[in-house]
């Protein structure tokens, strides 16, 4: 609820709600301060009027008179289509290449391969040292 609402305001609409055994448009009108306040707020109130126990008889024109309109939601994010079929085969159509491949590239491919070799066997190697001594020290601690 709004800031400018209080409690006591609240609990008068409550005793009054609990006194007569329900609350009108009048009533809550001549305790709120609807001129103020949005259609979304005034059926919070309404809402935790009910919640206590109190019925109100709303009418319609106290919620369509005091609408203010909400401010549309900010954009946060542009939903992009996904591309039609026709699209999708004209990127499956491409036949040349993105970038050209320079005589030096091949060479560079090859080895490669060789050095992602070289770093499988490092890895491989380090991890069974590492076994190799947590198996010496537990043995040597006698754990």
């Amino acid at each position: 609820m709004q800031p400018a609402l209080d409690s006591n305001t609240l609990d008068r609409l409550i005793a009054l709600g609990r006194k007569q055994g329900h609350l009108t448009n009048q009533d809550l009108e001549a305790n709120l301060p609807i001129t103020s306040m949005s259609a979304e707020e005034i059926a919070l109130v309404v809402v935790h009027l009910e919640e206590t126990g109190i019925p109100v008889e709303l009418e319609d024109s106290l919620i369509s008179q005091n609408a203010k309109p909400n401010p549309a939601p900010a954009k946060s994010a542009e939903i992009i289509p996904f591309p039609d079929r026709a699209a999708a085969a004209r990127m499956k159509r491409r036949t040349a290449p993105l970038q050209k491949v320079h005589p030096s590239q091949p060479e560079t491919a090859k080895s490669a391969p060789q050095g992602k070799r070289t770093a499988h066997w490092a890895v491989a190697f380090s991890g069974l040292l590492v076994l190799v001594l947590l198996v010496g020290l537990v043995m040597m601690l006698g754990v």
